[in-house]
């Protein structure tokens, strides 16, 4: 009952802390404990359907497991023997259970090692790191989190169209005229709950012809920086145009073709899909919205740019983000940028 009493304390104590929160600007400190509990199920949920097994490794690690578990009991078995035999009486078997507990203490022994060396790494990266840690702005902390989030859905919705059409959604597509049709922002609106809004959409028709005009005027809060960002140029436009705050890689999503996956030679984790633009916004429709990485980061309309203190946010193929300093070399960001260029690329 005690126990009882101290989990009702504790998320009374919870929500107040999160409505003060709220109230202040800052719903995210509120979540935090929310994330710590529950964010492993989300994590899980967008991680298992992009994960390949290797289920020759995955046969190895179990024989690897059984053959510790039974090697384990027999010297547990012999150790008891020999006990039983200095002592002069009967110490009874080894017991199997002893071996799980002993081989499940040996692993998370082993997982807390590497937990551990990731935790010394991180923290030093936060200790030598050249930026701030916390913007005095009040905005950067929450904003770039959220804002690495939108490109986070990007790239599972991504994935799913790959897993649907076996193809990369293509950066631009075009009908048997060579006129420009559509966005891979539109291609992706099915796989962010926006079925609706894409079936909306005439496809045989130029995004920005006059029957299509009135879907592309609809806001979409996943394409568009989170509402406490300071986004000067996402006003209204003449046309009404709902503008987009995230673009494609010019060099990955090429104007009519779609690539693979398997395309990526240089690897998933090293090619930049889409980034940040806080510069020469287009409509979400515009298949022009796209950026080529290797322009620079922060350095004009043609690349990617964002209002957050020294860089970008940028998505991944594999469908990780990271943050990419105002000063990284043109030589990384093109070879982040490239598919296939087969470039030496350096720690960035």
């Amino acid at each position: 009952m005690k126990s009882m009493k101290w989990i009702g304390v504790s998320f009374v104590i919870w929500l107040v802390i999160a409505a003060c929160c709220a109230f202040a600007g800052l719903p995210f400190i509120g979540e935090i404990p929310l994330r710590i509990v529950f964010g492993w199920i989300d994590f899980v949920y967008r991680t298992l359907p992009n994960i390949e097994w290797n289920w020759a490794s995955a046969g190895l690690a179990a024989i690897s497991l059984v053959a510790l578990l039974v090697g384990v009991q027999r010297l547990g078995v012999r150790w008891m023997r020999y006990r039983s035999r200095q002592r002069g009486m009967n110490d009874g078997p080894w017991r199997f259970r002893w071996t799980g507990s002993l081989v499940a203490g040996l692993l998370l022994a082993f997982t807390a090692g590497i937990s551990v060396l990731g935790a010394v790494h991180q923290l030093v990266w936060i200790v030598t790191r050249e930026e701030p840690f916390v913007e005095s702005d009040g905005f950067h902390l929450s904003g770039r989190t959220q804002s690495r989030n939108h490109l986070k859905q990007i790239g599972l919705a991504v994935h799913n169209y790959s897993d649907t059409h076996g193809l990369l959604p293509p950066g631009v597509s075009f009908d048997e005229q060579g006129r420009a049709m559509h966005s891979t922002l539109t291609m992706l609106l099915p796989f962010i709950e926006q079925q609706g809004l894409y079936s909306s959409i005439d496809l045989n028709l130029p995004w920005n012809d006059i029957s299509n005009q009135l879907p592309f005027q609809t806001r979409i809060p996943g394409y568009e920086f989170p509402p406490q960002v300071p986004n000067p140029e996402m006003r209204p436009r003449r046309d009404m145009l709902a503008p987009a705050n995230y673009a494609g890689n010019i060099r990955l999503l090429m104007p009519g073709s779609a690539m693979s996956f398997r395309d990526i030679n240089d690897g998933t984790s090293n090619t930049i899909l889409a980034g940040e633009v806080m510069a020469g916004l287009r409509p979400w429709g515009d298949p022009l919205n796209l950026r080529d990485p290797a322009k620079g980061v922060n350095k004009g309309p043609e690349g990617y740019s964002s209002p957050f203190h020294g860089g970008v946010n940028v998505l991944f193929a594999d469908g990780s983000t990271r943050f990419l300093s105002s000063d990284t070399e043109p030589g990384i960001l093109k070879a982040l940028s490239t598919p296939a260029g087969a470039e030496p690329l350096a720690d960035f």
